[in-house]
């Protein structure tokens, strides 16, 4: 739709920093210019937003959209994943470009531009991910950096894949990272366990969805987290672990930063909500995801972290494969492309599960899903608050409705949903995206190809 030059979204509760205050937000172009009580400024037009809460619009630092994965492709692209993304109050999206072996790393993040430009509907930056750590490949890094990409992601584990990246070439990678300015991004589980225990447990016979998490119990997460800490210790450098799921690594990663070391982690949305019992219902593979999701213990543990900021944001690292594509691993569990499709459900579920049940406040949430990712990942202050000069990205959230969380109510491109049936409180009401109306209700307004690619520079 047409932009209108300035707007004025009147009588919300505004989350803005710490505090949740009746107000009002005018949006000029696109900008937030003035928050407070704004009613005797004339705008173009007024949108009521009494009883409706305000947030920032959100930032996912962590989806894979058309990601290429144990021969099977995510169903989300640019176009449908940030479609989907908008539905759930998410007006930025980081999305992940792996590197091809051979492959220029500055081409890779050129790959993944171009087929973001025209089709995304939300602002969206680029992680590269380094599989192939040659010279070239680290003679690459400032580049990328210096082309708003300060952010690099290595997998250590997927030899298979050719995805894994060994400790001595992760230590040169922080290495020019820390002299660059720039993060190393890791997938923390430990390859070695786990190429010891899957064929032990397939030449048991025991190959149903539920020994994906046997194959990859916490330890295995904790060793590789507590082999990061100590390369950081040696290193030094910037260090985010992806993805958290273990209580004991959440420790650990505390104490690093009690030590004095620049090391932070998120956990995802799945893992806040379900459980490894998932994995034992007939179509388990549905929530084959890695780390695997944990039990009930471990899953509270993760909400006391979120509670005490051992935990930085909440992601949903968003891998949304077919129902067609996770029964590759109806035989053999390890044939099963790990992900669950989750781009759209971040924000609604941690207002149900969290608000609702006094697990976070209103400015928490805000904080975990806009402020602290645009600030850790070098998009502040452009994004994550309601701030005056902010980019006016803005969610209009109503705590009042009940609804069915379920394929046909949601707006994923998957053709099944991890959360079928769970009844949710509070939804997206309306979302704007640098002062543009793009969702009004069950209405996409966004046309394709308006979202900017962001350029990233991390704060020192």
């Amino acid at each position: 739709m047409e932009k209108t030059k300035t707007i004025r979204i009147a009588g919300g509760k505004l989350v803005v920093g710490q505090t949740v205050q009746t107000g009002d937000i005018l949006v000029l172009d696109e900008k937030i210019a003035a928050i407070g009580d704004l009613r005797d400024i004339k705008a173009d037009m007024t949108m009521d937003a009494a009883g409706l809460v305000v947030l920032p619009g959100a930032v996912d630092p962590h989806v894979h959209f058309n990601d290429a994965f144990m021969n099977s492709v995510s169903i989300h692209d640019c176009e449908t994943g940030t479609r989907a993304a908008a539905f759930g109050g998410v007006t930025t999206v980081i999305d992940f470009s792996n590197q091809t072996h051979g492959e220029s790393l500055m081409q890779c993040l050129e790959d993944k531009k171009a087929e973001a430009s025209g089709r995304a509907l939300v602002d969206w930056g680029v992680h590269t991910a380094i599989t192939d750590p040659t010279p070239q490949t680290m003679a690459e890094i400032p580049q990328v950096i210096a082309a708003g990409a300060p952010t690099f992601k290595c997998y250590m584990t997927y030899r298979e894949d050719g995805l894994l990246i060994e400790i001595p070439d992760l230590e040169r990678i922080l290495g020019v990272l820390r002299d660059s300015g720039g993060m190393l991004m890791v997938h923390a589980e430990d390859n070695d366990m786990i190429e010891a225990n899957v064929p032990r447990l397939l030449s048991e016979g025991k190959t149903d969805a539920f020994y994906h998490a046997v194959s990859k119990p916490p330890e295995v997460e904790e060793k590789a987290i507590r082999d990061c800490i100590d390369m950081v210790s040696r290193i030094g450098g910037r260090l985010f672990v992806v993805h958290l799921a273990s209580n004991r690594g959440m420790e650990m990663i505390g104490q690093a930063r009690i030590d004095g070391l620049d090391v932070h982690a998120e956990t995802c949305i799945h893992y806040l909500i379900l459980t490894e019992e998932q994995m034992k219902r007939p179509d388990g593979i549905k929530w084959i995801c890695s780390p695997p999701l944990r039990n009930g213990e471990i899953q509270a543990e993760l909400w006391r972290g979120i509670q005490n900021d051992l935990i930085k944001l909440v992601s949903t690292d968003d891998a949304a494969f077919s129902w067609e594509a996770k029964q590759h691993g109806t035989e053999r569990f390890d044939q099963c492309p790990n992900g669950i499709p989750g781009i759209e459900v971040r924000l609604p579920l941690l207002h149900s599960e969290g608000v609702l049940k006094n697990r976070l406040t209103w400015p928490r949430l805000a904080e975990l899903v806009a402020t602290a990712p645009a600030q850790m990942f070098g998009l502040w202050p452009r994004k994550g608050s309601l701030l005056p000069g902010a980019d006016a990205d803005i969610v209009l959230f109503d705590p009042t409705v009940t609804w069915i969380m379920s394929t046909d109510t949601l707006h994923m491109g998957a053709d099944w949903c991890a959360y079928e049936g769970l009844s949710v409180q509070g939804r997206i009401a309306k979302v704007f995206s640098r002062g543009e109306l793009i969702i009004d209700g069950e209405d996409c307004l966004a046309e394709k190809g308006r979202g900017r690619y962001l350029h990233r520079v991390l704060s020192d």
